[in-house]
């Protein structure tokens, strides 16, 4: 047997003997919780059950007083003792603080914003089936263990406010809670969810672990377009109002980041805007192109495409293609066509709409299959 593996089995055989201490069970229940493949560290190494023992005593705010401890069950500054039940409760807590270790923590200096009661909910539906019930209590405990930042609100309760992101909390909610709306953006998506989850379903299944999750660094995305179009949202004009909607849909996840106009008018076909809301969207865009005139022009979704064989007129057979996009608009079409027979080539391109003909120019200079459209100004 290897030192290090010898080291990993004497770390565990302690844990085992202080969790049988701290909670009254014998050593092999402890022991067979320690070992469960549920307690072994999906987004992280395994956490010690000494440290988790240690926490309900040192803890700078849910360490225990001169006079006892000041965390249980119910939460913060409750009195009532621990109840444990001698089979799931070491699995249970490392399966919180693993979804804890999915969150972003808050930067230091901000102000803790999402409820532990709040928390342990979507701890509790973001694991189910693999584990029913998360107290509040414990939830503060795993905060705790892993060092988040913890504040008490104001007015005393049994609750504290923990550091994670409060936009990726609410992503959360929103993805596996089925009373509420999907989102629609998935910027806010907690770097360990996918992971989690899968880690989860595999262990479920019995299958072994993937490999070890490295939260990943977050690298910052050029979208000039979205940094523009959001400070617009302090104007008082039409184009302020929309920038306004869209800076909000974009926070609550209601929608993605639009990066360039393209994408914007990617999400006004699905958010479905009225007429004044997409006239404002237009306004929005050429004001944008004015602004950065070597911008790439607009290029819609593609609908469909299709290809006919047609025999030719005695210089050989060919093919006519034709590409239909969604006009900007989305009450149309952009038809873009090829005649590739020998004889006959020619392309095309139609605005087959009469608002967006009115509204919208192709960019000139450019190849009928590199096409573009900038606003009419």
């Amino acid at each position: 047997m290897s030192s290090t593996n010898h080291a990993e089995n004497r770390e565990v055989q302690q844990d085992a003997r202080a969790w049988a201490d701290f909670t009254g069970i014998k050593y092999t229940a402890a022991l067979r919780q320690i070992t469960s493949p549920y307690a072994q560290g999906f987004l992280g190494d395994r956490v010690s059950a000494r440290h988790l023992i240690a926490v309900l005593d040192k803890h700078e705010l849910v360490g225990a007083e001169p006079d006892g401890p000041i965390l249980s069950d119910n939460g913060f500054y409750a009195d009532e003792p621990w109840r444990f039940d001698g089979k799931t409760d070491y699995v249970r807590l490392a399966l919180v603080v693993d979804v804890l270790r999915m969150f972003t923590p808050t930067p230091a200096g901000t102000a803790p914003e999402v409820s532990s009661y709040r928390l342990k909910h979507t701890a509790e539906r973001f694991l189910d089936p693999h584990c029913s019930y998360v107290s509040n209590g414990r939830l503060i405990w795993a905060a705790a263990a892993l060092g988040l930042d913890m504040v008490e609100p104001d007015g005393g309760s049994l609750n504290l406010l923990i550091g994670i992101s409060e936009r990726e909390h609410d992503y959360v909610r929103r993805t596996i809670d089925s009373g509420r709306t999907a989102p629609g953006g998935h910027h806010h998506r907690p770097a360990g969810f996918d992971h989690l989850q899968a880690a989860l379903g595999d262990c479920a299944a019995g299958r072994p672990a993937g490999p070890a999750w490295i939260r990943p660094t977050r690298a910052e995305v050029e979208a000039p377009f979205h940094d523009w179009l959001t400070a617009q949202a302090e104007r008082d004009d039409p184009v302020g109002d929309f920038a306004g909607d869209y800076r909000a849909g974009v926070h609550d996840s209601d929608h993605r980041i639009a990066r360039t106009p393209s994408e914007l008018l990617s999400i006004l076909y699905d958010v479905t805007p009225s007429p004044a809301a997409y006239d404002a969207g237009v306004s929005a865009i050429a004001e944008w192109f004015n602004a950065s005139p070597t911008a790439e022009p607009v290029r819609t979704d593609l609908i469909s495409s299709d290809s006919d064989n047609v025999a030719g007129y005695g210089a050989g057979a060919g093919t006519v293609e034709r590409y239909r996009y969604r006009c900007p608009c989305g009450d149309g079409q952009i038809v873009e066509e090829h005649d590739n027979v020998p004889g006959f080539r020619e392309h095309d391109l139609q605005i087959a709409c009469g608002k967006c003909d009115d509204e919208w120019r192709l960019a000139p200079g450019r190849a009928t299959r590199d096409w573009g459209l900038l606003p009419v100004t």
